[in-house]
């Protein structure tokens, strides 16, 4: 991973640079325009935001003087700018598609809707896409890779996001030989699944949030959709609905992720789980049939076994995208894809009595709260993933609080994104994303 320093300062001296297009000037997205900044062979040349301040003001933190931006959404303005080196800030969406020079574009938007839009026409532009979108990655990840290898190209998540994190862990731990038994994250947040944005609204404004992301996180949504993501990436699925969600230590979670019969909670292995206590780092269960291997690990201090516990206490968001952009466009490699298909859904759980007619609100919102099941759960109990709710979603009947919502029970927006879902839907997948 570290021969990205290396390779860059090369490109940088032979006067190449890996240029990507950034959609979306959220907190996301201001941290890597920071961060790639700094880096040699390596630029976000167009960035896209509906809000310019917010991206011409990480570009001048940055240390980008105004006379190298060029604030345009005229074609040709926008080529000449990226061809004389300069950064071009734009609200149209349309425009690195446009530009041969862009390479990659870099999805920070986590609108599952706008992304559906935005990757497909990313992929049809021939670029490689680098997505923090995980809300989209949730609903049809495993359609955006196949549709990406069958043009050559790269789609993959971001490292420093957790599902990056737990899937690099993963490697590593696959990597050296042991056996993989349980995955998942530290719960960053406190858990209510009642929360809404009402309640949150200060904190959030406090943290630089928007009020409806903070509440996606505090009431599962978010963990729930992360989870699904590795999910794909590894073929791992909850051990129960919404997973278990412990209070653990590094020094007792090996123990807490083991069988029932060996004292644990777990009524199998190959799981995606989340624990409170390890936030904000990520975690893999691992073992060894190896007795020398396991008498190896308790002489480093690694427990007594014959589970063990790989943790890494941190994950830097989109401080660390660039790993996976550079990974993506040079070394053509994915940090996470849905390789093995749709095998986990977040599906929408009502947070309320909801009335026949009334209008329902996607992730963060007052309706509905996402929940984690295995996709053929998802199949045979009809029920809708939480990414497909939008405001434009209404009710066909009433519901009860804690109801698990199905198609029959929802009329829902049609959307470039219900469809691409609906198409997944009937396609059969192998290994790699493969019909």
């Amino acid at each position: 991973m570290l021969r990205i320093n290396r390779k860059l300062l090369q490109m940088d001296r032979e006067g190449k640079k890996v240029q990507v297009a950034l959609i979306g000037t959220g907190k996301m997205g201001r941290g890597l325009i920071a961060q790639m900044s700094r880096i040699p062979g390596m630029r976000p040349s167009v960035v896209v935001g509906r809000t310019l301040e917010k991206g011409k003001a990480a570009f001048l933190t940055a240390g980008v003087s105004m006379e190298d931006m060029v604030i345009t959404n005229q074609l040709e303005k926008a080529k000449e700018a990226v061809q004389k080196g300069r950064f071009v800030l734009t609200e149209d969406s349309d425009l690195p598609f446009q530009i041969d020079a862009i390479q990659g574009v870099v999805d920070a938007t986590g609108s599952p809707i706008f992304g559906a839009e935005l990757a497909i026409k990313t992929l049809d532009a021939g670029k490689d896409l680098i997505s923090l979108n995980v809300e989209l990655d949730s609903v049809i990840g495993p359609l955006l890779l196949k549709r990406a290898e069958e043009k050559g190209l790269i789609y993959t998540g971001s490292a420093g996001d957790e599902p990056g994190a737990i899937m690099e862990l993963s490697d590593f731990a696959l990597g050296v030989g042991f056996d993989l038994l349980a995955v998942g994250k530290g719960k960053n947040n406190i858990l209510n699944r009642s929360m809404t944005e009402d309640d949150l609204r200060q904190t959030a404004l406090k943290q630089g949030l928007s009020p409806r992301m903070l509440t996606g996180f505090v009431d599962g949504t978010n963990t729930m959709i992360e989870l699904t993501g590795v999910g794909n990436a590894l073929g791992f699925v909850p051990d129960i609905p919404g997973c278990h969600g412990p209070k653990a230590t590094p020094e007792n979670l090996s123990r807490i992720f083991s069988l029932k019969e060996e004292g644990g909670i777990l009524s199998g292995y190959g799981i995606v789980d989340f624990a409170f206590g390890m936030a904000p780092g990520v975690f893999a269960v691992v073992t060894s049939k190896n007795e020398d291997v396991k008498k190896l690990m308790g002489y480093l201090h690694m427990g007594e076994g014959p589970n063990f516990i790989l943790h890494r206490p941190y994950h830097l968001t989109s401080l660390e995208t660039p790993l996976s952009i550079y990974n993506a466009i040079v070394e053509r490699e994915a940090t996470i894809a849905p390789g093995c298909g749709q095998v986990c859904d977040t599906v929408a759980v009502a947070k309320k009595d909801l009335k026949k007619g009334e209008s329902l609100e996607g992730i963060g919102g007052k309706s509905c709260y996402g929940m984690i099941v295995s996709h053929s759960t998802q199949q045979e109990e009809n029920y809708v993933p939480m990414g497909l709710l939008t405001e434009g979603a209404v009710m066909k009947e009433d519901v009860k609080k804690d109801t698990w919502m199905t198609y029959a029970m929802v009329d829902l927006e049609d959307t470039t994104l219900l469809r691409l879902r609906q198409k997944q839907d009937i396609m059969e997948w192998g290994g790699s994303g493969e019909v």
